[in-house]
C-alpha cells in the first residue's frame, strides 16, 4: 500500500495562509514579532511550533491561540 505524503507545518504555514492572503516572510515576521530568522526555519520545518508562536500566528490569521500547535502536535503524532 502506497503511503499518502503527511504535509508539513511549513507546507501548511506557507500554501493554505500566506499564499493565499500575499503575505511574505518579512511582513509574517513584521506583523507577529517573530523573527524573521524563525519564520524561515518553520517554513524550512527546522523549528517546532511552541505556544508563543502558535499564538502570535493564530493572531494574525485569525484563527485560535492553540491552532498552529494542535496542527504541529498531529503531525508529530502521525510520524
Amino acid at each position: 500500500m502506497t503511503k499518502i505524503p503527511l504535509p508539513t507545518i511549513g507546507e501548511i504555514l506557507q500554501e493554505e495562509f500566506m499564499i493565499p492572503l500575499s503575505i511574505s516572510p518579512v511582513t509574517l515576521s513584521e506583523e507577529t514579532t517573530i523573527s524573521l530568522e524563525q519564520i524561515d526555519h518553520i517554513l524550512h520545518n527546522k523549528l517546532i511550533i511552541n505556544t508563543d508562536i502558535s499564538q502570535r500566528l493564530g493572531q494574525v490569521f485569525h484563527v485560535s491561540d492553540n491552532y498552529f500547535l494542535k496542527l504541529q502536535r498531529d503531525i508529530n503524532n502521525r510520524k
